[in-house]
């Protein structure tokens, strides 16, 4: 699939084959480049081992912005004020590392510029300023739907920076099976099913709650979610989320909530499933492997009917769970929520990347008006970062 952006529409290889010629040319421009690559990096090299012979070596990782505060949720874009002793001008040769937060740190102030954004605004955003292109930019993609008689709210955090863009996201609306994944991510985290053994199937138990779990997350199978949920309850998801404010209690059941309580919990689970030292079990206990969690954000891939899939290419790697319901007991909804990766992103832990998206609408079956939001809300985040 190509993903059209306003960059343009960014085609596979297989998309524009080359002639024998053609490949011949580029495979000599290649090497020329690397050959030209490399002058440069031995040349840079011999230069830094200039400049740390006639510095020394103390300070070459850096000048000490490690132990500086983080930014404030106001204030995410600033780099932080170097201390005293970091002000000093560093010697020729020696070149200072830009410190980016680290995951704890970004969920801190994710959660800060979730409660500071305008929830019933249009746009509003915390912790980065966005242009006049880009605000009208998702105000164009939020118009679509208002334009053929929809409603729908977004809420996306920035995991670079723990910067938040929202539009109506303090405004209820029924959650349909987009409740479905944070619900399983609470039952893993609180540690009240092992993860370890239902990702292995170690026994015949273990391997009812792996089916449970796949069918819940890959194709929205509403029996295998009760099945869960009569067999765990609410506790799980209520311990999961204890200690952070949300706009209204949730119990991992089908209910109304918002895109920034779907966006907090969202948040949680990309700590939970992404983070090196993820937070313990309920009982004090160490977390699930790597292995296990990598397990069970596999099954969020390719999730049946998610839109902000459909907006992605392959290069990227995308997490998410869709929910939707077409007028029974009078509820509509078409809804994605998840996370999005550049592909080959790792070490999470201290280099966060990429971003958590949440979306609510009304919109039964215009997974178009879906899919065209979560282009407009990446491109904005290329922008932010340079990246377009």
């Amino acid at each position: 699939m190509q993903k059209k952006t306003k960059r343009g529409t960014i085609p596979k290889w297989r998309d524009v084959p080359l002639t024998d010629a053609q490949l011949d040319v580029t495979i000599a421009a290649h090497r020329k480049s690397i050959a030209k690559w490399k002058g440069i990096a031995i040349a840079s090299t011999i230069v830094a081992v200039s400049g740390m012979l006639g510095a020394g070596a103390v300070g070459i990782f850096g000048d000490g912005l490690a132990n500086a505060a983080h930014p404030t949720a106001s204030a995410t874009q600033t780099m932080p004020t170097p201390s005293a002793a970091s002000e000093e001008t560093p010697a020729v040769g020696i070149e200072k590392t830009i410190v980016t937060p680290n995951l704890s740190s970004v969920v801190a102030t994710a959660f800060a510029n979730l409660r500071a954004t305008d929830g019933a605004a249009a746009v509003s955003a915390a912790g980065v300023t966005l242009s006049d292109a880009e605000s009208a930019q998702l105000q164009h993609a939020v118009s679509a739907y208002h334009e053929q008689g929809f409603e729908v709210s977004f809420a996306v955090v920035d995991m670079r920076t723990g910067a938040v863009i929202t539009s109506f996201a303090n405004v209820p609306r029924y959650s349909a099976s987009a409740i479905k994944a944070p619900y399983i991510l609470s039952l893993a985290q609180t540690g009240v099913l092992d993860l370890d053994a239902v990702s292995t199937s170690v026994d015949p138990d273990a391997a009812y709650l792996n089916h449970l779990i796949t069918a819940t997350l890959t194709v929205s199978d509403n029996d295998a979610y009760e099945s869960l949920y009569q067999r765990y309850g609410a506790q799980p998801f209520t311990t999961w989320t204890t200690g952070y404010t949300f706009d209204a209690p949730l119990n991992g059941y089908y209910d109304s909530l918002t895109a920034s309580d779907l966006a907090r919990v969202w948040v949680l689970a990309y700590q939970y499933l992404f983070s090196d030292t993820p937070p313990t079990k309920a009982d004090g206990t160490p977390a699930a492997s790597k292995n296990a969690r990598a397990w069970l954000a596999q099954q969020m891939c390719g999730s049946l009917n998610s839109s902000i899939q459909m907006a992605h290419a392959e290069r990227e790697e995308v997490y998410t769970k869709a929910g939707w319901i077409y007028g029974e007991g009078n509820l509509y909804a078409l809804n994605d929520a998840g996370i999005v990766l550049p592909a080959g992103a790792h070490d999470l832990q201290t280099h966060p990347q990429g971003y958590v998206l949440t979306i609510l609408s009304n919109a039964c079956g215009r997974n178009d008006l879906l899919s065209e939001l979560a282009t407009a809300v990446d491109d904005v985040i290329a922008d932010l970062h340079g990246e377009s």
